[in-house]
């Protein structure tokens, strides 16, 4: 092997070397956790190869430059956080040309000294077309300065090899600040979130009934369960005459479409409006008419309400009731037989045209009244297949005659029988009324 060989031999080992110490750089700052430390150990690899007065990492924008990090003599320093760029100075030069270039005179980062300075630009994915598109401009530039030499063909080329993967490197690190610094804003938002609706929830709440509603003549008792924090369900029970006790009482269940805040916030508005409309000498259907007018102008198409709409009479031993677009509610009579109470109308707040009717049964010692949402009946077991009317109505047929309390207990533990474990995909809420 004759001299030549021998030198070149030398050169690509050297070469090979320096692209193996620039690898070496990136894979140790790929191992930083945040932006400014990635540009660290970037740079104290950099010092390693090349002991500079100064290194610095730039971040290209319009016409200026914005550092991220800084060394000076190997240690970190800070300094002016952006600089202005000239059209005719060499880092401009090397940005819009994208090309490194070596200058023996350049102003120094650090005082008015003039030193020897390499500039090498990154490419990154920050990098955009410009001018006529033949060039794609820096999106980082490397700032090396040496006030003794300029860095050899090797140091060279151990800069050029880091220059040509680093861009990258770097901006995949903003994104990922970037990204926690929105992640942790969303967190911030979600807790904010999470207390407006705790708050919601225990307004809703303050809505139902606050203790189990009295009706002379009668056993009640009900389960109210929402499938989220808020429901578009409602439940309550009032006298129409607070001072009567034995005058009629008004029962009634609703179901807003949807879930949320949004259906809580009809289902509240639908208890104002019920408890401010339903008057004595005027009826259930009458009620009804005023409350689909309200909400269809308050709420416009965007939720709607399913209603049974009851009065009580506990001196007739009957019930007046009424159904807007509610599922078929059961009557169970003392002898064993289950009547479907079911809906003659559409739901309220969808439609102009809404003609309320209503129905008068007896309601005599024994027969018992099951209120519901459909919570229950379309819950699905492991298969798709729904709990379903008939199922609700053999059950009440075996449980019917026994106290409210231990009805809403059994049916409750059929249907997590027969949906098993899986989550609660509606709300769900059960009333029942037995007289007595």
């Amino acid at each position: 092997m004759d001299d030549h060989q021998i030198l070149q031999t030398r050169q690509l080992k050297a070469r090979l070397e320096s692209i193996a110490t620039a690898g070496e750089i990136l894979r140790v700052s790929l191992g930083a956790t945040t932006l400014a430390d990635a540009v660290r150990t970037l740079l104290l690899g950099l010092f390693e190869i090349f002991p500079a007065g100064v290194l610095s990492l730039f971040e290209v924008h319009e016409g200026s430059l914005v550092e991220l990090g800084r060394l000076v003599e190997g240690e970190q320093a800070q300094g002016p956080a952006s600089r202005i760029l000239t059209y005719d100075e060499p880092a401009m030069v090397c940005i819009s040309q994208h090309r490194h270039i070596l200058v023996e005179s350049s102003p120094s980062l650090i005082g008015p000294a003039s030193v020897a300075a390499v500039f090498l630009p990154f490419e990154g994915r920050l990098g955009e077309l410009t001018g006529d598109g033949a060039h794609l401009r820096a999106s980082h530039l490397l700032w090396v300065e040496s006030p003794d030499h300029p860095p050899s063909p090797e140091e060279l080329d151990t800069l050029i090899a880091l220059a040509s993967q680093a861009g990258v490197l770097l901006t995949g690190f903003r994104y990922r600040d970037d990204l926690e610094r929105t992640y942790s804003a969303l967190r911030e938002a979600n807790k904010r979130l999470q207390k407006d609706i705790d708050r919601a929830r225990k307004i809703q709440e303050g809505l139902l009934p606050q203790a189990t509603p009295v009706v002379p003549g009668h056993w009640i008792d009900w389960k109210y369960l929402p499938a989220e924090k808020v429901s578009g369900d409602y439940f309550d029970c009032f006298p129409l005459d607070p001072k009567d006790p034995a005058s009629h009482h008004c029962v009634v269940i609703a179901d807003v479409s949807g879930h949320g805040i949004s259906a809580s916030m009809v289902m509240a508005m639908f208890k104002v409006l019920l408890r401010r409309e339903m008057k004595p000498k005027l009826g259930i259907s009458e009620t009804l008419e005023i409350l689909n007018r309200t909400i269809l102008a308050q709420v416009g198409g965007l939720h709607f309400v399913t209603v049974f709409l009851a009065l009580i009479d506990p001196t007739s031993r009957s019930v007046e009731w009424s159904s807007a677009g509610h599922c078929p509610q059961l009557l169970r009579r003392k002898d064993g037989r289950v009547e479907e109470l079911a809906a003659e109308c559409v739901f309220v707040g969808m439609f102009d045209d809404f003609q309320a009717t209503s129905f008068r049964t007896p309601f005599e010692p024994g027969d018992t009244l099951l209120l519901y949402t459909d919570g229950i009946t379309e819950a699905e077991d492991a298969q798709g297949e729904l709990y379903g009317m008939d199922r609700l109505k053999e059950n009440m047929v075996q449980f019917g005659d026994q106290e409210p309390s231990q009805i809403i207990a059994q049916l409750l533990a059929t249907q997590a029988s027969f949906s098993g474990p899986a989550t609660r995909p509606d709300d769900l809420t059960l009333v029942v009324i037995r007289s007595i």
